[in-house]
């Protein structure tokens, strides 16, 4: 009796492990969204997940091909939106980024757990791209894997076998790796060259409006001189996405002060790109 006992214990001890790694469900999918652009070089993608179980934490490591730059990530209006633990960490040097997301990090708390979604799909993360390959025409994405620190995409789930909470981890499918960039509205096109225009109004007074094209992102400097050739006011002096820039000029120099009526110039350097024109203003 006792030997029969002693062999069900180990039985049911050999049993238990196999069941905390089978997923309950046949649902574990990530899927990239399709590319939104909010301007001629802006774009977002979404990050969804489809899960069976209620999720309490993921590791999703990303790469994506050349010509983007990933400016942030956000999960304000996701699904996990309420999660203790949101990080990205964003490395464009090596086109990857790794997003962490934990439910509760101290107390327990109702609701706090990433349940399945009645439409199939929840929305984990958004992804804001910047374009700087104008002849791009696809983002290819796939998941990577580090062993120090570990790195895998995993959802990891909170289950009840039998009454009994077990943590689990799941390797879910991939799907949606390659990203067209064809959704830009019709008729929105990125500049093909380099491009410095005059400045609107011109005379002026007290302000105007300076218009340059990119055809890809740069490092910009937008500076205003005076006829002897000292600088008046920096404009611009930064990286600055593809496309047409505006920036207004107020009639003041760096101090804040306003500037006399006269001839001024301004001179955009784009890259390798340079060029100078002269705007008027009179008061």
């Amino acid at each position: 009796m006792k030997r029969s006992i002693a062999l069900t214990l180990v039985l049911l001890l050999l049993a238990v492990p196999a069941v905390v790694a089978t997923d309950l469900g046949n649902r574990d999918i990530f899927r990239i969204g399709e590319a939104q652009f909010s301007s001629q070089s802006e774009f977002t993608i979404a990050l969804n997940v489809v899960n069976d179980e209620d999720i309490v934490a993921m590791d999703i490591p990303l790469e994506f091909t050349e010509g983007v730059t990933l400016s942030k990530v956000t999960f304000e209006n996701t699904n996990v939106e309420g999660f203790d633990v949101k990080i990205a960490n964003i490395d464009n040097d090596q086109n990857r980024v790794v997003i962490g997301l934990v439910s509760m990090l101290n107390a327990p708390r109702e609701g706090a757990f990433l349940k399945p979604a009645a439409r199939g799909e929840n929305t984990v993360a958004v992804l804001h791209f910047t374009v700087d390959d104008v002849a791009l025409e696809s983002v290819d994405f796939s998941v990577f894997t580090t062993e120090n620190p570990n790195h895998d995409l995993t959802y990891i789930y909170n289950q009840n076998v039998d009454g009994v909470p077990h943590v689990t981890e799941i390797s879910p499918e991939f799907v949606g790796g390659n990203v067209a960039l064809n959704s830009q509205a019709p008729g929105v096109a990125l500049p093909t060259e380099f491009a410095l225009s005059q400045n609107v109004p011109n005379p002026f007074n007290p302000t105007t409006q300076v218009s340059f094209a990119l055809p890809k992102a740069a490092n910009v400097n937008l500076t205003i001189y005076n006829v002897l050739g000292q600088q008046v006011k920096t404009l611009v002096n930064q990286e600055m996405a593809a496309g047409v820039q505006t920036v207004e000029w107020d009639g003041t120099d760096n101090t804040g002060r306003t500037v006399a009526s006269g001839v001024y110039f301004y001179r955009l350097n784009a890259g390798e790109f340079q060029a100078t024109k002269k705007m008027l203003m009179l008061k």
